[in-house]
């Protein structure tokens, strides 16, 4: 037998930059927990460490961004674990027109949520939202956490 991390591992995950923003900060951080999870509404489902950071500001703001990396974007990756002072230096990104939440402008696109449900589970709550804006900015395939050389199961 095997812990079941090891085959959870292999889940393509994909790497996405989770933007919000509050009455008094905007935050930006790397995601990888993200699924559809219906087509009418169109519901995302994301899982978010009940310790982290944005898991407070997501609760407080009620919305968010993800802004989707594409292969060959491990560096903007990068910036979701950086210094949270220092994110946004140097960031190209712009305020969604409907959450207000950070949109990366060099991502492959984005999608703007409002939550819908909260679920608690284990160490992180998962976040149903619905995507209430959508934006394409370039074509490309989305960068996988398998191009990368981290893991996170």
């Amino acid at each position: 037998m095997i812990e079941p991390r090891e085959l959870l591992g292999l889940i393509p995950n994909g790497l996405y930059l989770v933007g919000v923003r509050t009455e008094t900060a905007k935050f930006i951080y790397t995601g990888s927990w993200l699924t559809q999870a219906s087509f009418e509404p169109c519901l995302s489902a994301t899982a978010v460490r009940r310790t982290h950071e944005g898991h407070e500001k997501i609760k407080e703001s009620g919305a968010f961004t993800v802004s989707f990396l594409g292969k060959g974007q491990l560096e903007l990756a990068r910036v979701g674990f950086g210094n949270p002072e220092d994110r946004f230096e140097g960031l190209d990104w712009k305020n969604c027109p409907e959450t207000g939440a950070p949109v990366v402008n060099d991502a492959l696109g984005y999608i703007g949520c409002r939550v819908a449900h909260w679920v608690e589970c284990g160490d992180h709550d998962i976040v149903i939202a619905e995507a209430v804006i959508a934006e394409k900015f370039r074509e490309g395939e989305l960068l996988n956490i398998h191009d990368t050389p981290w893991t996170y199961s």
